[in-house]
């Protein structure tokens, strides 16, 4: 027997199943589908279609949840349309069905609509409404039903069927349950108009008995249902003939229109180029922070907010920016992790050495899907994964797409959240990751007053971003500004050799429009410490200086620090400490803060130290003296930061190849040319060895008289009957017609189901034939 699924896969064009393939693009993973059957049942794979579900917009979820509220598994297109307070005709009502049938979640069958499987459980309670009366009273002892019967004052059915259809058809009459209900006690009442509105459910406590109260009452006439154990359910043709006549589903077929604000085209830009150019300063400071000191992973995985904090304040901007352009350093493959820390990879030296443009460009990319949300972790370590951060992945794009639309020269003033809510109201159900990434969008210069950038318009559209950065950012400034208050100043973006050289002997102080770095004893020793000679650094600076001259006040800082730089060495022998000028080691032994050193006097210009070097220059240089290791030839040690690279990242590469139009269209040709009349069949059916093998591979619990015979049933299409268990580990028999063997998953028409299904092979416990 074909499936109502593949009858009507059947019936479309070439280009329509094609926009359908476009759609469902996981129908097509390899194995490669080869039938109209084998591809239904993948369309209605659970995890499938719950997945394609979750991007819908909001219109095409309420018409959803209306229709499991009918139960199905067919609903009258006319009988849609009265819910919604439209007609059947209705345009809007039109488009939304055709976004369903285009995903192949609900489409026609006949004058009536049938729907995905799947979604018939997509909603606990949709509408608040509860099950049909006949799926809650088809367990229901054959006395129950004549009670409720007689209460509705029906006549007694001969058999159990003719007393539940009686039973249903009445409380499927609008007016005679209204009418029953205005004549109840004014307790039930009450009861059961609330139960209509927020319902379905009461609670029944585990030892109560309704005895002849309103919820007895309501059980008496079936208006309400008991499952026997804690609960009691009205049945949803109740709860929609309580709402009475006039009731209507919601139905918001038209996006809602955001608040707008006037901004030119100039602002625009000249904040995108802001936004950009501390978008590169900032990250080009966390990056160089990372380099000169890895940063550590916590015990459970991520970058706690110790390192957090520390880094912002290296940084000098927020931990929430910290946050993300670490996220986005990582997702475009300048930093990885490695024995429990942060560290930057091989393709930073070159990021680094690029023009702002080019710095900017890998991070922008890797913006639109980053799977994680950095501005609305709240707490969460950085670069850690969880679901809030796979529903920014797919936010992102529809928040560019939004702003996209908006109309020329306005910005949305409050956000773009009710925006979002109606686009992908199952993913942008969170206030806060919706704000989130608002404010990311307007860090990276995609937005700007609310309006969509040349760089959002350029992410939006796939192409021209380098383009679209470079007529933003303007080139790295290579001289600085030096000042008098030993501070140096950069207009701009600085050049990696001009910041790795104010990064050397002065202390970073602010950045954004324009970089400040200030000048110490303490920034010029550490210097000199790394290998620079006073009269070689200060040559260096004023090669970076505008005009090629420095201040009075930096030459004398820069001398002065030089001229007592290596008065005092110290060489490793566990270890010594020198000078030519023996005053000068008197004064340091009797210095009382360097008593831990435990310095003793070997000669005039010796001494010696109780502790290792490393630590003795670090004790001598706070007591405010400008020691210099030497290494046991005396030649003048240099001390440089350590150079720590990992190779990038891998990401997994994505499974799915994408498919032009034009394959598409020779994929659908392929499919519709293999449907034959009187069911659809394969072209060419998997030959019995391949069958064999997935059976052998993925049912070996089976008896082989069960194995053969499900072998059989898989080559030749006939039906056999199975004992199954789904996944929330219930038992159920059921005869099924097999379509395709896909490795483990085994796709057939259900007919207790009356629908495609997906049958895992280590779930069937048993096969048998059809009686």
């Amino acid at each position: 027997m074909t499936s109502p699924l593949v009858r009507w896969l059947a019936s479309l064009s070439t280009g329509e199943l094609a926009a359908v393939l476009a759609r469902r693009p996981e129908a097509l993973d390899r194995p490669q589908v080869s039938s109209l059957s084998g591809l239904a049942g993948r369309l209605q794979d659970p995890d499938a279609v719950m997945m394609t579900a979750g991007a819908l917009p909001l219109p095409a979820l309420q018409l959803v949840e209306v229709l499991q509220a009918f139960g199905g598994p067919l609903v009258g297109l006319d009988q849609l349309a009265t819910a919604l307070g439209r007609k059947p005709d209705d345009a809007e009502l039109a488009a939304t069905l055709a976004v369903l049938a285009q995903r192949a979640l609900v489409w026609p069958d006949g004058d009536e609509l049938r729907m995905a499987g799947p979604l018939w459980n997509a909603f606990e309670h949709p509408l608040h409404l509860g099950l049909p009366a006949r799926r809650l009273l088809e367990g229901a002892p054959v006395t129950t039903l004549h009670e409720i019967a007689a209460a509705l004052e029906l006549p007694r059915g001969r058999t159990r069927t003719v007393a539940l259809t009686a039973v249903c058809a009445a409380l499927a009459d609008g007016e005679r349950v209204r009418s029953l209900v205005a004549a109840a006690p004014v307790a039930a009442r009450d009861l059961l108009a609330k139960v209509a509105w927020d319902g379905p459910l009461v609670v029944l406590g585990i030892y109560d008995r309704p005895g002849d109260g309103p919820l007895g009452w309501a059980l008496r006439h079936g208006l309400l249902v008991s499952d026997g154990w804690q609960h009691a359910q009205m049945p949803g043709e109740v709860g929609m003939a309580l709402r009475g006549p006039d009731w209507r589903a919601p139905f918001d077929p038209l996006p809602p229109a955001p608040e707008l604000v006037e901004v030119a085209a100039e602002a625009v830009e000249r904040e995108a180029a802001a936004a950009a150019t501390t978008a590169v300063e900032q990250a080009s400071a966390l990056l160089g922070a990372v380099a000169a000191a890895p940063v550590g992973l916590i015990k459970a995985g991520g970058v706690g907010s110790r390192e957090l904090r520390r880094l912002a304040k290296s940084v000098g901007c927020g931990e929430p920016e910290v946050r993300l352009w670490l996220e986005l350093a990582y997702a475009a493959g300048l930093v990885g992790v490695s024995e429990m820390r942060v560290l930057p990879t091989e393709s930073y030296d070159e990021w680094c050495a690029a023009e702002p443009a080019g710095r900017l460009l890998p991070l922008l990319r890797a913006w639109p899907h980053l799977p994680a949300a950095p501005l609305a972790a709240d707490g969460t370590p950085a670069l850690t994964r969880d679901a809030v951060g796979m529903a920014a992945y797919d936010l992102r794009p529809a928040l560019l797409q939004a702003a996209a639309e908006l109309p020329s020269g306005q910005g949305a003033a409050g956000g773009l959240a009710e925006a979002l809510g109606w686009r992908l109201p199952m993913l942008a159900d969170d206030p806060a990751l919706v704000d989130g990434l608002w404010r990311e969008a307007h860090l990276v210069g995609a937005l700007a007053h609310g309006a969509l950038t040349p760089l959002g318009r350029a992410l939006l559209d796939g192409a021209a971003l380098e383009e679209a950065i470079s007529a933003l950012l303007p080139s790295a400034v290579a001289a600085a500004v030096f000042q008098n208050d030993l501070t140096a100043v950069v207009p701009g973006t600085p050049t990696a050799a001009l910041a790795g050289l104010l990064d050397a002997a002065a202390d970073r102080e602010s950045g954004g429009g324009a970089v400040t770095w200030r000048f110490s004893p303490a920034s010029v020793r550490a210097a000199l410490d790394a290998g620079h000679t006073p009269d070689g650094l200060l040559a260096d600076l004023r090669g970076a200086a505008v005009g090629g001259s420095l201040p009075q006040v930096l030459e004398y800082l820069v001398g002065d620090v030089g001229r007592r730089h290596g008065q005092v060495r110290v060489r490793a022998v566990g270890c010594v400490v020198r000078a030519d000028d023996p005053a000068l080691l008197a004064e340091i032994a009797g210095v009382r803060s360097l008593r831990p050193l435990g310095l003793a006097v070997l000669a005039p210009t010796v001494l010696a130290s109780v502790l290792p070097m490393a630590q003795t220059l670090s004790a001598l240089r706070a007591a405010g003296y400008a020691p210099s290791g030497e290494d046991a030839d005396g030649v003048t040690t240099v001390e440089r930061a350590p150079r720590h690279r990992v190779p990038a990242p891998r990401r997994p590469e994505r499974n799915r190849t994408p498919r032009t139009p034009a394959d598409l269209s020779a994929i659908a040709a392929k499919l519709l040319s293999s449907y034959v009349d009187e069911g659809e069949v394969p072209a060419v059916r998997p030959t019995p060895m391949s069958v064999a093998r997935d059976v052998r591979d993925h049912a070996p619990h089976l008896s082989t008289a069960q194995r053969l015979l499900l072998i059989g049933a898989v080559s030749q299409g006939t039906p056999i009957e199975i004992s199954y268990t789904d996944g929330e580990g219930e038992s159920t028999r059921r005869v099924v017609e097999p379509a395709e063997l896909d490795g483990p998953k085994l796709s057939a028409w259900c007919r207790l189901r009356d629908d495609e299904r997906v049958f895992l092979l280590s779930r069937i416990e048993s096969v048998s034939p059809v009686p």
